[in-house]
């Protein structure tokens, strides 16, 4: 205490105003503290200060005078420091790719205001889902789910059936929201891409050019504006990569909380792949790749006992295969759960699955033959009348012309058209296949025609055969024209032949023949269109008939035919026919009473859900030709183009096209890096070391990864069989760009040991590159966003290959 009080007393010793006493020396004048050298000085401010003046006898000294208080606060802010903080970094660069992917995706996304390509399909299943009508596709059922969910949503009840192309979309039809789901996942693609490149271990200047390619090729970008599958395919595609590249660098701690979260993610990411398309397969391929790579690794690691190995293994087939088919199962569960009605699947599935639909409008199955139906035999002559519209299926002698207005030309065969009145020329003669199409005869045996029967038609009036060919149709191009057959010494025979399915009948069913009452569609058997009237006159040389075509919207009402007129063949023994007749008809109502029975026969899910899936197999092999095919050797350089549509007033058109020069260059790229490894490879062997060997590593494991993920995604399409377009191709484009950024990037490790002029040299060079990729991508933009119309000349000089199909009128 008394320490203390001498502390204080030394603070407040007074001075004298001009001058002090130095304990040491003594003199005036001199700055004299009487305190410890660990005590601070006191200040001693000038006259008027805050420290007022005391009065001593001898010294005047100044006494501090405490600070004003500010107002007494309530709370007290607390000073500990939170439990868990995160410290974030914000890539500006990944921002900025993303809001211009948003840009590119979600621009002009109402227009055009009409159904494009596809989404007659998945509009469709959309539409089934929400009025719970049964359906068949050859796809899972993910994708669909979700556009009828955001439909549902929306308000949208399932009443537009998305018929054909072109049709123009009601007020009612949240068209746009639908195809929003799309453009998101475009959008999302991008920083896919961009993180699979820094987890590949490639520079942010790498990922950045690779994320801008995967923005400015004009193919990826319109099938994020429509509705269809394969903007969702193409982004869980490369999100299981990114997830299982996650894991792998990981690996250092396995079985931890992070380890299973990125294992788990991947596997939800391929169950979501394979819950879209089934050609998600190939992404799982890839995926597959680098486990195995993986496990492979670990198998040389000696630090690793064999239970644990095992463990690895078990968990990564766990996580890996039994996520994808646990949700595989769910989603088809949840699939058949909804779809409840009877309705167009029906045709595709077995009596018993039809027995647990509840019967719909559209029941799928005759349940009686009428005492005045007639069997419709071959050899009969009839006449049939478009469903939608008041005319009949009729041909005369005019010709196609050989080149139409546009410039486009056509078959220069005999036109068909549907006609508003009853003629002759509306009579068609029902035959066999196999027979000589340059001979056309009538004769033929007189057996009944069964249901999913394969026929020849012969036009009455001209003696000609109908047929269908890869050629456009005259006013709706994205579809096949309908003609009857003339020999220009071309091979026409397996155009000629038509699938027969009458509505409400088994397959191999006998065909009764009412007035009015038997519909049919007409399967083309070479592109497995059916034929249907699009309700277009036609100009003035095929006298303002409406236009018949192919379509590949199968199920709508506009490939529904009624057929009306009904003579049957003049057989040798009419009574034979009679009594066959009534037997079949007999056998018929037979086989029906005996159904009655088993109608209430319960089918379990897992009975149904593997034949779905035997039927979504089988008829994958059963897609025919179509005049827009492309085979997958046309891919890689986009030597042919795909029409999504086309306006009736302008040239106004979206095409799936790609960037020609990003493709090109692409492609270029993939040459580069196989040739530099194999020049890597005889060099080291040659104990020449042009790269370290964590350089050489990197160059080979990085780059391997995409170049075998594009060909993973690319080449099991040459085993198949069934028709093929460019869309098929888009899954393994991103592989391409982003190995076309890595080569960019390569070129670097050349050039930053030479001088500084060159270095400036190579950003130039990537800054032309991506003009010219730019410069590219608006060049073709208006077939991307069907905007602006262009004029003809205008398109033809975009027609930088003859074989792309960029239509004008």
């Amino acid at each position: 205490m008394s320490e203390m009080v001498g502390d204080v007393r030394r603070r407040i010793q007074p001075v004298v105003d001009g001058s002090s006493s130095d304990s040491t020396t003594g003199k005036p004048g001199s700055e004299v503290q009487s305190h410890s050298h660990s005590d601070p000085p006191v200040p001693i401010p000038s006259q008027g200060g805050p420290y007022p003046l005391v009065q001593g006898s001898a010294q005047t000294a100044r006494r501090p005078i405490p600070e004003p208080r500010g107002p007494t606060s309530w709370f007290v802010h607390s000073r500990q420091r939170p439990w868990i903080t995160y410290r974030a970094e914000l890539n500006v660069s990944w921002w900025l790719l993303l809001g211009v992917a948003f840009l590119s995706r979600f621009w002009r996304l109402d227009f055009p205001r009409y159904v494009l390509f596809d989404e007659v399909h998945f509009g469709k299943f959309a539409s089934y889902y929400l009025t719970r009508t049964f359906f068949f596709d050859v796809h899972p059922p993910l994708g669909k789910l979700i556009f009828a969910a955001v439909g549902y949503v929306n308000g949208f009840d399932g009443s537009f059936l998305f018929t054909t192309i072109g049709v123009e979309y009601p007020a009612a039809v949240p068209y746009v929201i639908m195809r929003s789901t799309s453009a998101l996942a475009g959008v999302l693609l991008v920083p896919c891409v961009y993180e699979i490149m820094t987890e590949l271990g490639f520079t942010h200047r790498a990922a950045i050019l690779a994320s801008i390619f995967t923005i400015l090729d004009n193919s990826l970008v319109i099938q994020s504006r429509v509705i269809m599958l394969d903007s969702f395919l193409i982004l869980f595609t490369y999100l299981s990569i990114l997830c299982y590249l996650k894991f792998y660098h990981i690996r250092d701690r396995p079985f931890s909380h992070a380890w299973h979260t990125w294992l788990v993610c991947t596997g939800v990411a391929l169950g979501c792949l394979l819950g879209v398309k089934y050609t998600g397969l190939l992404g799982l391929g890839c995926v597959g790749l680098l486990t195995l790579c993986d496990l492979w690794q670990l198998i040389g690691d000696p630090a690793i006992n064999l239970l644990d190995l095992l463990l690895h293994t078990l968990l990564r087939g766990l996580y890996l295969l039994g996520i994808p088919m646990a949700m595989n199962l769910a989603l088809f569960y949840i699939h058949l759960l909804i779809l409840v009605q009877s309705g167009p699947g029906n045709a595709f599935v077995s009596k018993p699955f039809r027995n647990s639909l509840l019967q719909g409008t559209e029941s799928a199955v005759v349940t009686e033959v009428s005492p005045n139906a007639t069997l419709l035999r071959y050899g009969s002559h009839f006449s049939l009348r478009s469903s939608d519209l008041s005319c009949w299926l009729h041909s005369h002698e005019h010709l196609y012309p050989l080149k139409y207005p546009d410039g486009r030309g056509s078959s220069y065969q005999q036109q068909v058209t549907c006609y508003e009145f009853k003629d002759y020329n509306n009579l068609w003669h029902v035959r066999k296949p196999g027979l000589d199409p340059d001979n056309v005869s009538f004769e033929n045996d007189t057996a009944p025609v069964r249901n999913k029967d394969v026929v020849e038609l012969i036009h009455l009036g001209t003696t000609k055969l109908l047929n269908s060919h890869d050629v456009a149709a005259p006013l709706t191009p994205t579809h096949q024209e309908v003609a009857t057959y003339i020999n220009y010494s071309a091979q026409f025979v397996p155009y000629l032949r038509w699938r027969v399915e009458a509505l409400g009948l088994q397959d191999g069913e006998p065909v009764y023949w009412e007035p009015g009452q038997l519909k049919l569609r007409l399967i083309h058997e070479h592109s497995k269109q059916a034929m249907a009237s699009t309700g277009k006159r036609l100009p003035e040389w095929a006298f303002q008939q409406y236009e018949v075509v192919t379509d590949r919207a199968v199920e709508g009402s506009q490939t529904v035919w009624v057929m009306e007129e009904l003579t049957m063949p003049n057989g040798t023994n009419r009574t034979a026919m009679l009594q066959e007749e009534a037997e079949l008809k007999k056998a018929v109502k037979k086989r029906l009473k005996s159904e009655e029975s088993d109608e209430n026969d319960t089918m379990y899910f897992f009975e149904k859900y593997f034949e779905l899936q035997y039927h979504m197999v089988t008829a994958h092999g059963n897609l025919g030709d179509h005049q827009f095919g492309a085979p997958p050797q046309n891919w890689p350089l986009i030597g042919k183009t795909l029409p999504y549509w086309l306006d009736e007033t302008n040239n106004a058109q979206v095409t799936l096209i790609g960037n020609p020069l990003l493709w090109w260059f692409s492609t270029v790229a993939i040459g580069v890096f196989l040739a530099l490894t194999v020049f890597y490879l005889l060099r080291r062997k040659r104990l020449n070391f042009d790269l370290s060997q964590d350089a050489f590593q990197h160059w080979c494991s990085s780059g391997g990864v995409l170049l075998v993920g594009w060909v993973v995604h690319y080449a099991p399409y040459f085993l198949l069989s069934r028709v093929l377009f460019l869309h098929h191709y888009l899954p393994a484009l991103p592989c391409k760009f982003m190995l076309l950024a890595a080569v960019c990037e390569h070129a670097y490790v050349w050039i930053r040991s030479l001088p500084r002029p060159l270095h400036t040299l190579y950003y130039l060079l990537l800054l032309l590159l991506c003009v010219l990729v730019l410069t590219s991508f608006l060049v073709f933009a208006p077939f991307t966003y069907g905007y602006p119309a262009l004029s003809r000349e205008e398109i033809q000089w975009r027609l930088w290959k003859p074989s792309w199909d960029l239509l004008f009128r």
